[in-house]
């Protein structure tokens, strides 16, 4: 019988707190992971018509009721080589974000910053980077090969727009009008220099970002540095966090946070201390789950996988300096002093669409920790699928995605839980959640 394991976000639950995390451990206890107002209302508007202009007025500091703050969302993208089918989707469904009348300034980038085991010339990592480049024109880079299969079709099916151009604007932080590598509407007029063209138009062509990304996924670091390069005025980033705007990050992935601390990058390479199968030739994505999480109990089926700081040898440190992967402390600390400078009732949310079960974001499914039954699958991730959607087509090649647990653990020392199923065939209620208040 599988162990049913549920996140526990308030410490006043039984089995949770007195370890100095929100979320030090998982619990068996059944209950809600997330507040239900969360959840979209309303039918998306998927005319994709708003008024566009060929530049856009900076917002003023609002003090409305909650729900009335203009948004930052700061996509973090998986461009991996799983991810073509779910970065199609997102773009597909991306109408029911913009059916709002909330201001949006929308930042787009990847979860590569490079690794070890990483080509850089064949990955070209982001590290955080915001673009709004078409990704007709990632096609013609190569961006949408991987294993030498062609995976156009998630950019081409949905894109109608070979370029890009983005007017010219300033920002509180910088009076001078420049190409802000973002999307913006503000009082339904965007930054798009093509008055012909929509927002949603405009994202449908911005979203997929490619397959060739490194397979290391480094999901909670492309976000602290993106969100670090809109506070360095030295980078083209700059000024896209606005102290009035809510800020919600939003990760869609299928695989665990593999944010490495680079000076211990021997843990993919040489030192096997964390793979799962030391006879390997080479490292693979169980390094980034065994190096991050420590489960409960025997297996297959474990009872807790909570995140946990390995030093080199493998042993629990409390040096943040001496942990393997970046402390989670290091994500909910920096998102927590963005939401210190937070002005108006705006606040910080992190929402997920990951390898959770369908369900979990209203507590209706628990996630579920097991060993992959499959001894080369269980090599390549360490632990088994926290989500799967079955393949009408190729019956015996389902999507599946793996349990995100230090994403979690960063997305409850925010409040509620908003994490969503990336298993599902429309993802627009993830998104709509995205501005709601």
């Amino acid at each position: 019988m599988r162990t049913r394991v549920t996140w526990c976000v308030a410490l006043a639950l039984a089995g949770c707190g007195g370890k100095g995390s929100i979320l030090d451990e998982l619990t068996v206890s059944a209950g809600p992971t997330n507040d239900p107002s969360y959840g979209p209302s309303g039918e998306p508007d998927d005319s994709g018509d708003e008024p566009t202009a060929g530049t856009t007025t900076e917002d003023t500091p609002t003090g409305g009721p909650s729900g009335t703050n203009p948004i930052d969302v700061l996509f973090v993208i998986d461009n991996t080589g799983s991810m073509a089918d779910e970065q199609a989707l997102l773009a597909k469904n991306i109408d029911a974000l913009l059916d709002t009348e909330r201001d949006l300034r929308i930042g787009i980038t990847t979860t590569d910053v490079g690794n070890p085991r990483c080509p850089e010339a064949q990955t070209t990592p982001e590290r955080g980077a915001m673009a709004t480049r078409s990704c007709l024109e990632r096609i013609e880079d190569g961006e949408f090969s991987f294993n030498m299969d062609d995976y156009a079709y998630a950019c081409a099916d949905i894109c109608e727009v070979a370029s890009i151009g983005i007017a010219p604007t300033p920002t509180a932080l910088d009076d001078e009008p420049a190409v802000r590598p973002w999307f913006e509407r503000t009082g339904g007029v965007t930054n798009l220099a093509d008055a012909g063209l929509s927002l949603v138009q405009a994202l449908r062509c911005a979203l997929p970002r490619g397959v060739n990304g490194c397979g290391f996924e480094s999901q909670l670091e492309s976000m602290y540095l993106a969100l670090a390069r809109s506070m360095d005025a030295n980078e083209p980033e700059y000024g896209f966090l606005r102290p009035e705007a809510d800020l919600v990050v939003v990760i869609v992935t299928d695989e665990v946070d593999c944010s490495a601390n680079p000076r211990f990058g021997e843990i993919f390479t040489t030192n096997k201390t964390f793979w799962e199968d030391p006879e390997r030739p080479d490292g693979t994505s169980a390094v980034c789950f065994n190096a991050g999480v420590d489960c409960v109990g025997a297996g297959p089926t474990y009872s807790a996988c909570p995140a946990a700081d390995h030093d080199i040898d493998g042993a629990p440190t409390k040096d943040p300096d001496a942990a393997v992967l970046w402390p989670v402390a290091r994500y909910s600390n920096f998102l927590a002093d963005i939401q210190a400078s937070k002005t108006g009732g705006a606040r910080v949310r992190l929402l997920a669409i990951a390898g959770v079960p369908p369900g979990f974001e209203s507590g209706d499914a628990a996630l579920v920790f097991e060993d992959d039954p499959d001894p080369e699958v269980q090599d390549l991730f360490g632990i088994g699928p926290g989500c799967v959607l079955p393949n009408a087509i190729d019956p015996d090649y389902p999507m599946t995605a793996r349990p995100p647990v230090r994403m979690l653990e960063v997305g409850a020392s925010l409040g509620p839980l908003e994490f969503h199923s990336i298993c599902r065939e429309d993802f627009s209620a993830a998104l709509a959640a995205i501005a709601q208040p």
